[in-house]
């Protein structure tokens, strides 16, 4: 009987990757290449295929299979990922089909609404959309069986074991410790001019030098691909497979450099887990912090130290002479660690990036609790950027619409940027007890550091908790003071504060 079970399981997860790969694969060719035209008769197709692999994946019969199987095994990590894949189910389980597919068409027809309102720089036309998306979500919810309130659920859905009461206990650290400290860097900091970041930079210059930089982080072509598109992702395939995207601007070299750094992180971390849990919900079901913990680590721990541009930044200046010949690495150094307050999320420093998080964090939570009016969302949004980083959106490109999650019902995700950021710092002071990471980056060693990474983390994937991960690769328990020690720490280098 448990081998019949077990036989069924493995066919299961074929078919559900089956689906998975293809919908993945059309979501890629969407951000990327699709011809816009296109786009809406591909999204109500793409409802149907999802209605479809939500049918065969919730189909009572073959779940009433898997809790047979997880009643009679003996294997205790097969008891263990069965477990973990009830709990990703139990947000869509119990969902009529048609709720399902209505869901993924609200957010299929948001995702198009949010890019042309980003476009033509109009909240409005995005509005109805938002509105739709969550009241939809919020619908779905009741048809899951809970005992906490419906954003404690988002939150825990995107990093296990996390809800507001902790997400509150952290954000209470950063709001005290790092905003004063904000303040006393735009009033003593001696400023630093970056203009040199900012000329006129050949894409196609650009493009050549990240073909560069992805050999120095032995990115195999084989195994991860690189496009183009408006916000930067990661998408997962296999332990052999992994996309990247990255956007360039023609007047910041910068951007697209970290940006490519970053989303390198999330894409190194899927290749890098046991092969063995491909198809598992220990390979989807890494939280949103722990992976987004090893793209800070690279872009900010890895890509704004000096180790890291001391081999790569004379190879920029072969690209860029003009721009960059007579800008000295101290210089640049200062420069790509420049912090001020600023508009946009994704460009922001790493000490005032915690802030954007915290600002999304508290309309979530005002948005979940009902006291939204959406017709003025946005200057809520302006408001809150005037009132915690001293600068106020003038458009709604720079504010409201310039991420795409809400878009995407994907509430509860920007919290897990802010902690992700946090156990990045905690994993980083490890791994510089054990290797040297700033001699494997000046020589051109990059293994040195994948092998450690995958080594205290990646390769666990899902089958170790967050918590059990921290512990295992750091010797202690979660702990943000090493995050907000670390941030404070640099900026007074930076800054030549006492």
């Amino acid at each position: 009987m448990e081998q019949e079970l077990l036989s069924f399981f493995k066919e299961y997860k074929r078919i559900n990757a089956a689906y998975d790969i293809a919908l993945s694969t059309m979501y890629f060719d969407i951000a990327t290449i699709a011809p816009v035209n296109g786009v809406p008769y591909r999204n109500d197709k793409m409802a149907i295929l999802s209605g479809e692999a939500f049918a065969y994946q919730m189909n009572p019969e073959n779940l009433s299979k898997l809790e047979k199987l997880r009643e009679l095994t003996q294997d205790e990590m097969l008891k263990k990922e069965l477990d973990l894949y009830f709990l990703q189910l139990e947000a869509t389980r119990n969902l009529p089909k048609d709720v399902y597919v209505h869901l993924r068409k609200t957010i299929a027809d948001s995702e198009e609404a949010w890019q042309k309102a980003k476009e033509q720089d109009d909240y409005s036309l995005f509005k109805d959309h938002l509105v739709n998306v969550i009241k939809n979500q919020k619908e779905a919810l009741t048809y899951v069986k809970k005992d906490c309130s419906d954003y404690d659920y988002m939150l825990n859905q995107y990093q296990l074991g996390m809800n507001q009461e902790k997400y509150d206990a952290f954000f209470a650290q950063i709001k005290e410790q790092l905003l004063p400290f904000i303040q006393r860097i735009i009033k003593e900091g001696k400023q630093i001019d970056e203009s040199a970041l900012f000329q006129s930079f050949d894409i196609k210059e650009q493009e050549a030098f990240m073909n560069e930089l992805n050999e120095y982080m032995h990115v195999n072509p084989k195994e991860c691909y690189m496009g183009i598109t408006e916000h930067p992702f990661t998408d997962f395939f296999s332990a052999h497979e992994a996309r990247i995207t990255t956007h360039y601007y023609e007047d910041n070299v910068l951007s697209a450099i970290l940006s490519t750094v970053h989303e390198y992180g999330h894409a190194q971390y899927s290749l890098q887990v046991n092969e063995e849990f491909d198809g598992t919900s220990f390979k989807s079901g890494i939280g949103c912090a722990m992976h987004e913990s090893q793209s800070r680590l690279m872009e900010n721990h890895i890509g704004r130290s000096r180790a890291f541009w001391e081999y790569n930044y004379p190879r920029l200046q072969k690209h860029f002479p003009k721009q960059l010949a007579s800008v000295t690495l101290d210089d640049f150094m200062k420069m790509i660690n420049v912090s001020k307050p600023s508009l946009i999320r994704t460009e922001a420093d790493e000490l005032t990036y915690p802030i954007h998080v915290l600002i999304r964090y508290e309309l979530e939570k005002e948005i979940f609790d009902g006291n939204v009016d959406y017709d003025h969302l946005d200057t809520m949004w302006n408001d809150k950027y005037e009132e915690y980083l001293g600068i106020r959106p003038e458009h709604d490109r720079d504010g409201i619409l310039q991420d795409m999650h809400w878009s995407a019902a994907n509430l509860g995700y920007f919290p897990t940027y802010a902690l992700g950021s946090a156990y990045a710092a905690q994993f980083f002071h490890a791994m510089e007890q054990e290797i040297d990471v700033d001699t494997a980056l000046r020589t051109n060693h990059f293994e040195v550091i994948s092998q450690w990474l995958k080594e205290n983390i990646h390769c666990y994937g899902a089958s170790l908790t967050a918590d059990e991960i921290l512990l295992k690769a750091t010797n202690e328990p979660f702990n943000p003071s090493y995050y907000i020690d670390y941030l404070i720490t640099k900026f007074k280098n930076v800054y030549e504060l006492d």
